[in-house]
């Protein structure tokens, strides 16, 4: 059978594992908050990154019509 002591110190050392597990679960909540602002960041660049896309291509387009235009009045 166990003496005092040796129970004594293994409910200390369950009692510390127990604080040690709460803050990770602490830190893990924070981790998956800065990941889930990040994956919302990232996907708000995409957006904007995309509208300009769509806004370059409209413009190369324009252009695309306006040098024909060009060239069909100056048989370049």
């Amino acid at each position: 059978m166990k003496n005092g002591n040796e129970g004594m110190s293994n409910l200390v050392e369950i009692e510390n594992l127990h604080k040690q597990i709460e803050e990770l679960k602490k830190e893990l909540a924070l981790v998956r908050e800065d990941a889930q602002a990040e994956y919302l960041r990232m996907d708000l660049r995409i957006k904007e990154l995309e509208q300009i896309n769509k806004e370059h291509q409209d413009l190369n387009g324009k252009l695309r019509v306006e040098i024909n235009r060009y060239k069909e009045g100056h048989d370049i």
